[in-house]
């Protein structure tokens, strides 16, 4: 596993599983999905059971040859959420 230069880097969840796991999308990694599991969440931050799609995220990628990248260290940056359940950054 390679880190990333241990940068921190800002997405979105895009997708949310019912068994703790996910994928994120950033600008900054390209044509990418990123995917992360409920333990790679900061104890700071929102539980799994609390994550929307749409929040913005900051986390540390860190990229697998053969599964691509995961995030690390994810932590939920503020967001509103809306009463239909979507989020505002």
């Amino acid at each position: 596993m390679e880190n990333i230069g241990n940068k921190t880097k800002v997405g979105k969840i895009i997708y949310l599983s019912e068994d703790g796991w996910g994928f994120i999308s950033s600008k900054e990694i390209p044509f990418t999905r990123i995917f992360f599991h409920w333990t790679s969440l900061v104890q700071e931050t929102l539980h799994f059971t609390e994550l929307i799609k749409g929040m913005e995220v900051e986390f540390i990628p860190v990229e697998n040859e053969d599964k691509g990248f995961r995030a690390i260290k994810i932590h939920v940056l503020e967001s509103e959420v809306k009463d239909d359940g979507t989020t505002i950054n």
